[in-house]
């Protein structure tokens, strides 16, 4: 009797990029400065305490 892998995996586990969802370089600084202003938002109207470290 042989122990078999039945469920092979191509990559790793977790939250990691699904295959040719390679982002150019203007969507990746739009989406970060999204979150830098959701950020600074938070802070302005939250406060301190609306920030989680």
């Amino acid at each position: 009797m042989s122990t078999q892998n039945r469920n092979p995996r191509t990559g790793p586990a977790g939250a990691t990029a699904a295959a040719g969802r390679h982002h150019g370089l203007l969507s990746t600084a739009v989406r970060n400065v999204g979150i830098v202003l959701d950020t600074a938002a938070r802070v302005i109207f939250l406060g301190r305490d609306g920030v989680r470290y």
